[in-house]
């Protein structure tokens, strides 16, 4: 008898604790759904309201707290015998370029689309070392470009052709050989053919002659596009 009751306490006791499994599980169930349709979209507004506090307290543009990078110059000529030049080139996050010779101040060009060009840049005789600075809406400066040299050489280069002689006569074959010296990297032409400069500045060239008296023009062009000729006359007899 007593048996048969402790075991009836003990079957009620085992369906109290299934009972509160069932309700601890489907009350999980419920906060999760609740977490999910409501819960994060709430924590997600809060979010959103904070950010904007924040936002409003910095009230700092981004043009105003960052440095423009320097500008990037556009390729130019090592060596020029023109005394205005135009600089141009790309420039980011800035609303004009100052442009700097030798390291002083000498021009500002407007950036439009990223583009800036200052046309009739004055150059001196000799080496110019040019550089330019981005300048943003609220005045900040970038750090220096890197510096680019051009030379302005307005002198004429030397030449002077070793053969053939002035009035000096050929016979048989009509193709001779014109040699000479020059600057080291001049180009040489003789009669418009291109002759082969060495190192040191030596050339020679094949050209044909005509029946007769021919004029031999030989012109020398340096790399600031600087010319001199020379003119000589040989004859050919067949």
């Amino acid at each position: 008898m007593k048996r048969s009751r402790l075991d009836r306490l003990a079957r009620r006791e085992e369906k109290s604790v299934v009972k509160r499994i069932v309700f601890l599980f489907l009350f999980s169930l419920i906060l999760i759904g609740i977490l999910y349709t409501v819960g994060i979209p709430t924590l997600g507004k809060f979010a959103d309201v904070l950010d904007t506090i924040f936002k409003r307290g910095d009230s700092t543009s981004p043009s105003e707290v960052q440095t423009p990078p320097p500008p990037v110059l556009s390729d130019l000529p090592k060596s020029t015998n023109q005394d205005k030049i135009a600089i141009s080139g790309f420039s980011s996050g800035s609303s004009k370029v100052e442009v700097y010779l030798d390291s002083e101040k000498v021009a500002d060009a407007q950036v439009n689309d990223g583009r800036f060009e200052f046309k009739d840049f004055r150059l001196h005789d000799g080496e110019n070392k040019i550089s330019a600075k981005a300048i943003n809406d609220t005045g900040r400066a970038s750090e220096f470009s890197p510096e680019v040299k051009v030379a302005l050489d307005t002198n004429e280069p030397t030449i002077e052709v070793t053969s053939p002689r002035d009035d000096q006569t050929f016979y048989g074959d009509n193709r001779i050989k014109v040699e000479g010296q020059t600057e080291k990297d001049d180009q040489v032409f003789a009669n418009g053919f291109l002759a082969n400069v060495d190192p040191s500045g030596n050339f020679d060239v094949t050209i044909p002659l005509s029946e007769g008296e021919n004029k031999i023009e030989v012109k020398a062009v340096d790399v600031a596009g600087n010319t001199k000729t020379v003119s000589i006359k040989v004859n050919f007899r067949k």
